[in-house]
């Protein structure tokens, strides 16, 4: 019995030891990296694509077109800067096959499951031989409704609209929390390159550069 009881003893002080040298079996499920959730974590990952041309303004309403035609309405457009981005839109759904905005199969289910929208960015610049050079990168966002208590029957019609704020403790402060946000969580490299190709096309022949 003294032997059973020793054993046991080890073990268990084995399993806390385990525990205490593995950081991820000690912190909370929902624990992200806070920089995760921001846009530009993603943004500033490498791209994928690139198109490649000899004229810039010829590159540039490329971009703008290719941009209209997946159904975006053009937001920022810095010329001097060769930046361009659209308002974000939510994203197709599975029955909607004339759309283009979405990458693969995957993302389409994943869309039609919760929303989801996309926001394109063109970064343009030029190198040492006065080649422009057009990054696309599209960032995808979730959407994110905080669950709030109702009542009365009279908050049911309001229960979805996103307009209620809810607080949550932050580090013990009490901090107001949006009853509705979106959270970027990846980046539709399957559409850049797809945009990428777009944009190629529709550059003239004479200022289209070999992809690189």
């Amino acid at each position: 019995m003294a032997m059973f009881f020793a054993a046991a003893a080890l073990l268990l002080g084995s399993c806390i030891t385990d525990k205490l040298s593995n950081p991820a079996a000690t912190q909370s499920a929902t624990a992200i990296d806070p920089a995760t959730t921001q846009p530009a974590y993603y943004l500033a990952k490498p791209a994928v694509a690139q198109i490649d041309a000899g004229d810039y303004d010829a590159l540039w309403k490329a971009c703008q077109a290719v941009a209209r035609n997946y159904g975006y309405q053009l937001d920022r457009l810095d010329y001097r800067q060769g930046l361009l981005t659209t308002q974000p839109m939510v994203s197709k759904v599975w029955f909607e096959c004339w759309r283009k905005d979405a990458g693969t199969a995957r993302w389409v289910w994943r869309d039609s499951l919760q929303t989801i929208r996309r926001t394109i960015r063109f970064e343009i610049r030029r190198d040492d031989h006065d080649v422009f050079h057009a990054v696309p990168k599209v960032l995808i966002e979730e959407q994110s409704i905080l669950e709030h208590r109702l009542s009365s029957a009279t908050e049911y019609r309001g229960a979805f609209s996103g307009s209620h704020t809810s607080s949550l403790y932050t580090t013990d402060v009490l901090t107001p929390v949006p009853g509705r946000y979106w959270t970027p969580i990846d980046r539709d490299t399957e559409m850049e390159k797809q945009l990428a190709a777009a944009v190629r096309d529709r550059l003239p022949k004479a200022t289209t550069m070999p992809a690189q």
